[in-house]
This record gives C-alpha cells, sequence and structure tokens, in this order.
C-alpha cells in the first residue's frame, strides 16, 4: 500500500486549486514537466485516478474529492509547525485587497468582513466595489469575487454558490397591474440597456410586458422596483429578504450567475490571504440557500 508522503499532498492540492499542470508549476514554483510526472508517478503508485483532465481544466475525481479535506487538514498542520518551528512569519497583519462586484460587496460581504476583522483585527481590509476586472498579475487585488462561467486557467480558483435571481415587484405594483393577456399594464425595468434585457424576457411567463425604464446601476435598479416603477430580474438574496418585495407568480430562478472567489498563485502562500480567501469562502457558503433562492416559501 502506498503511503502518503508530504510531497505528494503539495502536488495534489497545487493542481486542485490551479486546476491545470501548468498554474501548478507556478504555485510550487517548480517546473511543468516535474508537476506533470510527480502527479502520474503518485497515481500509477496509488492504482486510482485523481483527476479527470477536460479541456476547461483538472476535475476531482470521487477518490480525488475524498482526499481534500484530509490533505487541506494536512498541509495545515504542516505549516502550523513550520512557522513554529523555523520562525516564518506568522502575524496575520497588513492588508489584503479584495474586489467584488458592487451589491454583494455592499448587502452580502461586510457582515462578514465585519467578522473576519472581529477575528483578525491586524489584518487591513481594502475593497473595491467595482464590476471591473482586476488585474491580480498586478495585484490590483489580491482576492476576487467574479461572476463568470469559468476562471482564469492561471489563477487559484474557488467555486462559491450560483447566485440566482428572478422577477420582483412590490406587493402594491403586483397587486395594481396585469402582468400577461392581450394588454398587459406591468413594464419591465431593464438594468444595462433595452437589448439585455430582451434576451430574457422573452422566456418567461412576462414576454408581453414592455421595458419602460433603463437603469444602469444595480442599486439603482433594485430602488427603482421598489419605488414601484415596474418589476425586474434581481437577485434573490436581495430580494428575498426584502419585505417590500414579492416573487411574482411562476417567476423561476433557473438563471442562476456562475460565480468564482479567485486569487493569484503567488499571493495565496500569503498567511493572511490565504486565512481570508477561505473565511469568505466558508462564510458565504453559509448563504447558500438564500443565494440560490430557496430561503423562502410561495409568497
Amino acid at each position: 500500500m502506498k503511503v502518503f508522503e508530504w510531497d505528494d499532498l503539495r502536488i495534489f492540492l497545487a493542481v486542485l486549486r490551479g486546476r491545470s499542470v501548468r498554474s501548478a508549476s507556478k504555485l510550487l514554483n517548480v517546473s511543468h514537466s516535474t508537476v506533470s510526472r510527480r502527479l502520474q508517478a503518485m497515481e500509477e503508485q496509488l492504482g486510482i485516478k485523481l483527476f479527470i483532465r477536460q479541456p476547461e481544466g483538472f476535475v476531482l475525481t470521487e477518490t480525488g474529492e475524498a482526499m481534500v479535506a484530509r490533505a487541506e487538514r494536512v498541509e495545515s498542520e504542516i505549516l502550523s509547525m513550520e512557522r513554529e518551528v523555523f520562525g516564518r512569519d506568522a502575524l496575520l497583519a497588513g492588508p489584503v485587497r479584495i474586489s467584488a462586484p458592487p451589491l454583494l460587496a455592499q448587502h452580502l460581504l461586510m457582515p462578514i468582513l465585519a467578522e473576519f476583522t472581529r477575528l483578525y483585527p491586524q489584518i487591513e481590509i481594502e475593497m473595491d466595489a467595482t464590476f471591473d476586472v482586476a488585474d491580480l498579475r498586478r495585484r490590483n487585488a489580491d482576492i476576487a469575487i467574479r461572476f463568470q462561467v469559468q476562471p482564469d486557467d492561471n489563477l487559484v480558483a474557488y467555486k462559491l454558490p450560483s447566485f440566482a435571481n428572478s422577477i420582483y415587484a412590490t406587493r402594491e405594483y403586483a397587486k395594481t397591474h396585469s402582468f400577461t393577456g392581450p394588454n398587459p399594464t406591468a413594464h419591465w425595468i431593464a438594468m444595462g440597456g433595452k437589448e439585455v434585457l430582451d434576451h430574457w424576457r422573452h422566456d418567461t411567463p412576462y414576454s408581453g410586458c414592455k421595458v419602460h425604464h433603463v437603469v444602469s446601476d444595480m442599486l439603482a435598479h433594485l430602488n427603482a422596483v421598489k419605488a414601484g416603477m415596474g418589476f425586474a430580474h434581481l437577485f434573490c438574496f436581495l430580494a428575498d429578504s426584502d419585505p417590500a418585495l414579492v416573487r411574482l407568480p411562476e417567476a423561476t430562478t433557473d438563471r442562476a450567475i456562475t460565480t468564482w472567489a479567485v486569487t493569484h498563485p503567488d499571493v495565496i502562500a500569503t498567511e493572511r490571504v490565504r486565512v481570508c480567501v477561505r473565511f469568505l469562502v466558508d462564510a458565504i457558503f453559509e448563504h447558500e440557500r438564500n443565494i440560490g433562492g430557496n430561503a423562502v416559501g410561495p409568497n
């Protein structure tokens, strides 16, 4: 039976986080061929496959999935020992720069980061609430929360719950307007442009309603719905918690947006960044039901 060595687990975790041999080699500061050769040797010695090679990156097998938690515990213990024995800087202090879409930063991340700073008071959070894509190679951010189908293959990526959206209006607007039939009186509020909403609205039960208003900012878009200007697609995690809003009948939550927390291989080894990204990922998953639109029943 193969006895695991720490170097085996380092290779395994690096490929897991980098999702490619190339990214893993950068993370470990070794050659591409070294990672490929050692991963192949480990799988051959174990007699099992740990990853499936797919065009979008390395995907864990069932056996590999079962190894992750234990491998990360071993890693945590060894890193802790290294800091203690070899005098590595174990101070969790200094800046961590985070980039995230504004609505997530304002309504989801701030309470999470407030708890994080209570636990680690010497870490300084620098939050950039923006839709701009931070250049992690140039350290424009240490951690970025991104809406995208797949992360860049040169980044260390953590998949987050997919953010569901549904269709909402105020209770009063829903009662006083018709949404179906030959001449509906309700109006859509588009965000970012009418052509963007047109791509979505024809697949809804309310395709006969016209787009009457356009609001470019996500928070202003939410407030336009709350002000009774019309109805719109909104994030479930935000709209379901607002007593002024209701989901419209027959509105679904099947248009979920894939979301990732990403960081660069060069900075994930920094203790404060590693601790922060793991805290963020774990805390966001605690809100998974709400994020996925499953926290409330029918209105």
